[in-house]
């Protein structure tokens, strides 16, 4: 068994069982219900958001590729963007979205170090933008949740998500040339990721465009998820969804199962639950977010099929 396959496997074990304590004391005929009873005009409003949702994290691409000095095209970037969505959410393997777009990158010109502090950049802002909603939540979630252990341990989720950002921060201030540290690999990579966030840092037209397009992100999911809520009649009021769903998502973003199933349920089943949301209205919710991205990933999967270019190629092996 190859190790790529050993991953898979051992990801596919981990997403059955996060499935089965999300499942285990819920009434399955009840989400069952809630997802036939499914509001096909609200789903169809989920769905045009989500595309928002790529088109705004293309424009995120096409931002930070010129902040480093690179161009890619808005068509190009779109596709990357949504075939991107097949990787991370339907293909059987362990190339992720970030991944394919990485390989891509350096396939039709970029530097293999470029296309990796690229990805690398837009990961690390996007947990930027991801805390700032966060921040912008967490009053609202106080007034929601009334149980100091579940305050505690939304307020530690946060504190975990903004130590991890004031490091990061700090590294890019690290006078690395005269450190011992500096000759340590882990210390060398870190560098490299500090150093692509420090352009972040620098004031300029692309760079706000890139933290607007990487926010607008985080606020469409809070839409998308607000539209199947609806979708399903489980009647969440959006105050909620905003306060408390971006830490579930934030939790559902360790890559520990496939395409974050059974991680995402567990969350929402969690995090909405300290609102008062019964465990079947957010493992519905869950559910249908997860159908809702394996939907659009397929037809980013059909995209990467039809258009049979070379740069869209992947070799999973090599990946």
């Amino acid at each position: 068994m190859g190790r790529g396959t050993a991953k898979l496997a051992i990801k596919g074990a981990v997403t059955v069982l996060l499935l089965w304590l999300a499942f285990r004391t819920v009434d399955v005929g009840a989400v069952s219900t809630l997802l036939l009873g499914l509001s096909w005009w609200w789903a169809a409003a989920a769905l045009l958001l989500t595309g928002f949702l790529i088109v705004s994290d293309a424009m995120l691409l096409g931002a930070v590729m010129r902040i480093f000095g690179h161009r890619v095209q808005r068509g190009t970037a779109f596709l990357y963007s949504l075939v991107g969505w097949f990787f991370s959410n339907v293909a059987p393997s362990t190339v992720g979205g970030d991944i394919f777009r990485g390989v891509q990158l350096s396939r039709v010109g970029t530097p293999v170090g470029a296309a990796v502090r690229v990805i690398l950049s837009i990961r690390l802002l996007s947990l930027a933008t991801l805390v700032v909603v966060m921040l912008a939540g967490f009053p609202v979630a106080l007034g929601l949740v009334e149980a100091r252990r579940d305050i505690l341990v939304l307020a530690g989720t946060l504190s975990v998500a903004l130590a991890a950002l004031t490091a990061v921060v700090l590294l890019t201030r690290f006078h690395w040339g005269s450190s011992i540290l500096a000759r340590w690999r882990l210390f060398e990579k870190l560098k490299k990721v500090s150093d692509g966030f420090r352009e972040l840092l620098m004031p300029s037209p692309d760079v706000a465009g890139a933290w607007i397009a990487a926010l607008t992100q985080h606020l469409l999911r809070v839409g998308v998820l607000a539209s199947l809520a609806t979708a399903l009649g489980l009647g969440i009021p959006v105050a909620i969804l905003f306060a408390l769903t971006p830490a579930a998502l934030l939790v559902a973003m360790v890559p520990m199962s496939v395409g974050g199933w059974g991680v995402r349920e567990l969350t929402f089943v969690y995090f909405l639950g300290t609102a008062g949301v019964s465990a079947e209205a957010a493992l519905s919710l869950s559910v249908a977010f997860g159908l809702l991205r394996m939907f659009v990933g397929a037809i980013g999967g059909a995209a990467w099929a039809l258009l049979n270019e070379d740069h869209f190629r992947v070799d999973a092996t090599s990946a």
